[in-house]
């Protein structure tokens, strides 16, 4: 929408107009520095803006309107979980400051963090209740959080709201919503859809990336994180909308990602089994389904599931063999296109090159795209988990780290990066843990300046 991109990030005249309200009133110094940084940001030069922003803040902190722009710099240097904070400090500042309400609510969306979206929706919704923009955001959270009755309330205000010839195709785009939440909502769960073969996801490395730490020594258990719900519900919604958009390779990877957080997860399972199904892995398809027949009390679910696993049984059958499916390979495994080997090896790259510049939240785009690219790649798993360390997601980190080594055994790496992940969240037993079995490592990859740290870390966890 026009007007929700004006409102949003990536407009500064509005924020100009509106910034100036708010609890802390500003030193002439700091309004100065605000003025240079808005200029800067409608000027394009962002990291002139972020430093001007900067000094406004150093003038009078808790300055709304500077904390507001310079989340959105931040945003437009696609840095952005750092904006998503600057955008709550600003709400914090100022929980009257309208345009910091709906930037929040925007950017969170952008971000797939959805409930969050909604609230800030919510609370701009009601500061400002005549702009249709708010309902619209306010309905595609809803929506893309499972709240379809609350999704087709904020859609329908935003119809009667809506008058600029403009903004028209948003009018439509809102009735179709309407219409399918309302047919959704009248007809009973479809059991999944029957398999049907389509191109096999390419992915998969060949070659071994060298990064930092952490492994565990082959033949020992890895025991499960501790399962995320909330990041799992996340994960799903994420592969709803590609399968929405066909885009079946995408929504296996989110939700791979979905039961990486919450391997208990009946609906994670059963839509993972979906999208394997619909990519013609009916192996994992089997396998998955079938996790969902034992897990699930629901009768109803249950037979969904045995019915979905005879179907792909028949559709193996029909298969035959030499596929990367019927040898019963993750996707991953297949044969990937050298380009997408290079894109994904830039991306990683790219994104260990930004760790050690301490950008955390650019180091985590960077290497989302290389493990869509390269799902199987374990390093890719490991340079996040570091990543994610570095924002102080730790128990988003720990899910990472299993899950390279579910998929390299043999590295050392993940040890130390599940020690870290695991002192970060006041874990002491499991960091001890994590700690020694990298002391005593002889894996390929272990690194003697790390064994030192970890036992001196070990030496205070005692």
């Amino acid at each position: 929408m026009a007007k929700l991109l004006s409102k949003s990030v990536f407009c500064l005249a509005l924020v100009a107009a509106v910034a100036t309200a708010g609890p802390a009133t500003p030193t002439a110094a700091a309004k100065a520095a605000f003025d240079r940084g808005e200029k800067a940001l409608e000027a394009g030069n962002f990291d002139q803006a972020v430093t001007a922003y900067g000094d406004a803040l150093k003038a009078t902190p808790g300055y709304a309107a500077a904390l507001n722009g310079l989340g959105s710099a931040l945003f437009k240097l696609s840095k952005r979980d750092e904006a998503l904070a600057q955008f709550r400090a600003a709400t914090e500042a100022d929980p009257a400051f309208k345009l910091a309400w709906f930037n929040l609510g925007f950017a969170s969306r952008k971000m797939q963090q959805f409930a969050e979206a909604a609230k800030a929706y919510e609370r701009y919704t009601a500061l400002d209740p005549a702009d249709p923009d708010g309902f619209y955001g306010l309905g595609e959270s809803y929506r893309q959080s499972n709240q379809p009755e609350k999704a087709i309330a904020a859609y329908e205000t935003y119809v009667k709201k809506e008058a600029r010839p403009t903004e028209q195709k948003y009018v439509d785009r809102a009735k179709d919503y309407i219409s399918q939440l309302r047919s959704a909502s009248a007809k009973p769960p479809e059991a999944a859809p029957a398999a049907t073969p389509a191109s096999a996801p390419t992915t998969a490395p060949t070659t071994t990336i060298t990064l930092t730490p952490t492994a565990t020594p082959a033949g020992q258990p890895v025991p499960a994180a501790d399962p995320l719900p909330s990041l799992a519900a996340r994960k799903m919604k994420e592969g709803d909308q590609f399968m929405a958009e066909k885009k079946y390779r995408e929504a296996s990877f989110s939700y791979q990602d979905a039961v990486n957080a919450d391997p208990s997860s009946v609906e994670a399972l059963f839509k993972l089994g979906n999208a394997f199904a619909i990519l013609g892995y009916f192996s994992q398809a089997i396998d998955k389904w079938t996790q969902v027949a034992n897990l699930t009390s629901d009768p109803a679910i249950k037979k969904s599931a045995q019915d979905n696993v005879t179907r792909a049984q028949q559709k193996l059958a029909q298969a035959g063999g030499g596929s990367p499916q019927e040898a019963g390979r993750p996707p991953g495994t297949g044969p990937i296109a050298d380009s997408t080997r290079a894109q994904a090896r830039q991306a990683y790259e790219q994104g260990v090159q930004l760790i050690g510049q301490r950008r955390f939240g650019d180091a985590l785009a960077s290497l989302n795209q290389c493990l869509q690219l390269e799902p199987a790649l374990a390093v890719g798993y490991i340079a996040r988990g570091s990543t994610l360390i570095g924002l102080r997601r730790f128990a988003e980190a720990a899910i990472d780290y299993q899950y390279a080594l579910k998929l390299e055994p043999n590295l050392s790496a993940p040890l130390y990066g599940l020690a870290e992940a695991y002192k970060g969240m006041n874990r002491v037993d499991d960091a001890r843990q994590y700690y020694q079995r990298y002391v005593v490592s002889a894996a390929p990859d272990v690194r003697a300046d790390l064994q030192s740290d970890a036992r001196s870390k070990l030496d205070q966890l005692r």
